[in-house]
């Protein structure tokens, strides 16, 4: 007794949630491409290479720095 329509919204609540979750989930795994790498991260391209050139030129990373740096990229 006293359930009525405060039962039938708390259900609601409950579904709308549930399926939230499953979406969540779903959109989470499909930015995973089938390697495993997670198509959302950048990619290091021209430009940290470019950003790697400009530090070592202001002087705050070391010309070793710098071939680590350029030897990861590639």
């Amino acid at each position: 007794m006293g359930y009525g329509m405060g039962g039938g919204v708390l259900m609601w609540i409950i579904l709308l949630l549930i399926i939230g979750v499953v979406v969540y989930y779903f959109v989470k795994s499909k930015s995973i491409n089938t390697n495993g790498i997670n198509s959302a991260q950048e990619v290091p391209g021209p430009d940290a290479m470019k950003i790697a050139k400009t530090r070592l030129a202001k002087g705050e990373i070391t010309a070793e720095e710098f071939e680590i740096i350029k030897k990861n990229l590639l």
